[in-house]
């Protein structure tokens, strides 16, 4: 099971645009800095936060590790605040839908999901079918502002079980 988990803004903003906040359920723990909770304010005002459970919200000073990341890979200040977080707390995992971030973390050894990766974790904790799981995956396009190929996100229903 995973103890720490810190996430970024866009698997909340992806989440909350499919109506499928309750996928981040089932963690001990999760993260988010305050520079996070900013940016999905200003990308969904009407969030309901309260949807969120055992969501802490968290400081930590930036690394030079984070901060060599920073500039390297340009990041914004929520993903420098959620790296400078998951390393401060020894997280074991990032959420997370930008590249750049995620390399980042990766390179720090910490494991990354993403909002599809979230939605997948659904079948495996048998907390959704996998039917569901696949509508809502093809909804993404025209419910999600999730930035992801037509033709990568059929591979990714396509394997899924029937």
């Amino acid at each position: 099971m995973i103890e720490i988990a810190v996430i970024d803004a866009g698997p909340l903003i992806h989440l909350d645009q499919l109506e499928c906040l309750d996928l981040l359920e089932g963690f001990t723990a999760i993260h988010l800095p305050p520079e996070v909770k900013t940016e999905v304010a200003v990308h969904r005002p009407r969030f309901e936060w309260t949807k969120l459970t055992g969501v802490k919200v968290s400081t930590a000073r930036i690394s030079p590790r984070v901060a060599t990341y920073a500039r390297t890979l340009d990041l914004h200040s929520g993903e420098i605040a959620a790296l400078s977080l998951l390393e401060h707390l020894q997280g074991q995992l990032f959420l997370c839908d930008d590249a750049a971030a995620r390399l980042a973390a990766e390179s720090m050894g910490f494991q990354v999901h993403g909002t599809i990766g979230l939605i997948i974790r659904a079948i495996h904790r048998g907390t959704r079918p996998a039917a569901e799981v696949k509508r809502i995956l093809e909804q993404i396009p025209d419910r999600s502002t999730l930035h992801i190929s037509r033709a990568l996100l059929q591979k990714v229903i396509r394997s899924l079980p029937s």
